[in-house]
Parts: C-alpha cells; sequence; structure tokens
C-alpha cells in the first residue's frame, strides 16, 4: 500500500475537528463538511490536548475521491449515507459512525471500520478534549493493515474490527440514553442510580450478541470520558435527530430476531424518541 500523505474527514462535527486538528502536523488534511465554500478553518483544542491547527474545510458535495489517500466518515449515523455517496472504495473509506445500523452498507460498498474513544466537545471551531483514548480501524475485507504517525489520536489497526464495534455499541447503548434522558455527565453513569439502570441495559445487551463485552470496558469508556456531555444528550439539548436509531432500534430488530424479550432496552428507545419530539 502506498504512504499515507492525504487525509479526508468527512464530517467537520467535534470528532471530525479533533482528528483534523491532531492529524494536521503530520499530514495534508481536508476537511468536509455541509459548507457552502471552501475556506481555512482555525480549530483550538483545550483540555488534555491543547493546541490550534489550521484545516481545509471544504463542502462535501466538492469531495474527489483522488485527491485523497484515506478518508475517515465522522458523521451521524442518520447521515453516512449522503456523506459517502461519491465515494467508490477505490481509496480506504473507514465509517466511525455510532451504533451497527451502518455494517450492513460498509460491507455492501465495500468500506471499512473504525472506533473513535475519545471524549470532545466542540464550541464552533474550539474543541474541548475531554478524554484521551484510541481510534481503532479494521477492515472488513481483506485490506492491508494501514499504520498512522504517532499522536496523541492513537490511532491502532484491529484484526477483529466487529469486536471492536460490537464493544463500542454496548458503550453507546449503555453511556447514551442515560445521560441524555438523566440530563448528567458520562461520569455519573459509574454510580447509582444510574449504574443501576447500566448494569440492567448491559445484562440485556449480553443476550443479542455471541461476543462477549466486559463490562470493564464500559468502565473504562465511563472514566476516559467522565467529564464529557454523550453525544445523544448533546443532540436533545440542541434539538437536533439523535442517533437512536443507529444504537437502540437495531436491538429491538435483534431481539425479534432471536426471539429474546427485552425490558429496559425498549423503554429508553421509546423515551429517548419522546424526549427527541419534545425538543
Amino acid at each position: 500500500m502506498k504512504p499515507i500523505k492525504r487525509i479526508g474527514i468527512i464530517g467537520n462535527g467535534a470528532v471530525g475537528m479533533l482528528m483534523a486538528s491532531l492529524f494536521e502536523p503530520d499530514y495534508t488534511v481536508t476537511l468536509y463538511g455541509r459548507v457552502n465554500e471552501a475556506t481555512t478553518v482555525t480549530i483550538e483544542r483545550i483540555g488534555v490536548t491543547n493546541g490550534k491547527a489550521h484545516v481545509s474545510l471544504c463542502p462535501v458535495t466538492s469531495l474527489a475521491e483522488s485527491e485523497q489517500d484515506v478518508f475517515f466518515v465522522t458523521t451521524k449515523a442518520h447521515q453516512v449515507e449522503a456523506a459517502t455517496e461519491r465515494l467508490s472504495g477505490d481509496v480506504p473509506v473507514f465509517i466511525c459512525s455510532n451504533g451497527i445500523a451502518h455494517l450492513d452498507y460498509a460491507r455492501k460498498r465495500g468500506f471499512h471500520l473504525g472506533v473513535v474513544e475519545h471524549g470532545v466537545s466542540r464550541d464552533g471551531a474550539r474543541l474541548q478534549h475531554t478524554g484521551l483514548g484510541r481510534i481503532r480501524i479494521g477492515s472488513l475485507g481483506s485490506l492491508e493493515e494501514m499504520s498512522f504517525n504517532a499522536s496523541p489520536l492513537d490511532v491502532v489497526w484491529e484484526a477483529d474490527i466487529e469486536q471492536v464495534v460490537t464493544e463500542k455499541l454496548f458503550a453507546n447503548a449503555i453511556i447514551n440514553p442515560i445521560t441524555a434522558l438523566c440530563r448528567v455527565e458520562n461520569g455519573a453513569v459509574a454510580s447509582p442510580p444510574c449504574r443501576d439502570i447500566a448494569d440492567a441495559v448491559y445484562t440485556e445487551l449480553s443476550t443479542l450478541f455471541d461476543l462477549h463485552v466486559p463490562y470493564t470496558y464500559i468502565e473504562t469508556i465511563i472514566e476516559k470520558t467522565a467529564h464529557n456531555r454523550s453525544s445523544m444528550l448533546r443532540d436533545i439539548e440542541a434539538g437536533r435527530q439523535t442517533e437512536v436509531d443507529a444504537i437502540l432500534t437495531p436491538l429491538l430488530k435483534r431481539a425479534d430476531e432471536r426471539g429474546i424479550t427485552l425490558t429496559v432496552i425498549p423503554v429508553l428507545q421509546k423515551l429517548i424518541l419522546g424526549a427527541s419530539v419534545s425538543c
């Protein structure tokens, strides 16, 4: 595989801007978003990393696949298909959205997967980097292992990316709805009464998947992002569409397919949908 020099990041939300700003010292980075014209944005980071980066921001409609060596898709799950319609898969594409709703789409298109474990929130072009983690990437096909220069992003290649995605789904399905409904930071999920709900959700999740996900993984994510406000909480607060259909709704379908009766997860799904409608 040819050396990576140019990185395209689709999605100019908090995660996309964090990745762009931390890749920028070592690569030529282009950020693609829903903007009308190309410009240069100055991204400022505070928190566990501090610094500034100047990154090109272009309309996603101007995206040309041949201009990049790799793409990372950091949009919300319900935006993935529209965001990637101009890509063929000839250049590696890693979808880093939450949930599992995009797995079949990724397989169909010949794309690959990524999981973001960093905690980050955004206020304009200013980022609050609230928790260090990793960017875990891997292939659903035969893509050769890819490596990136060392940086706080800590990009690592995973031989079994589906296991990693399942682990992240557990964390999202537990942390996001609880924090969104209780209006608390992620760290609150470590203690009762939120921990009691988390335990109940974890028990139901464990019946839906053959892969084992230790609760210690969820605890690690909660600890690393303790002061972060989950994306689902921020979406509800801002009156935006949540990722409930990427995170919780597929779980209901899986339960139905397996003949498993769930109690807690369906209630959380309905409450999130209700909270979204009331925004």
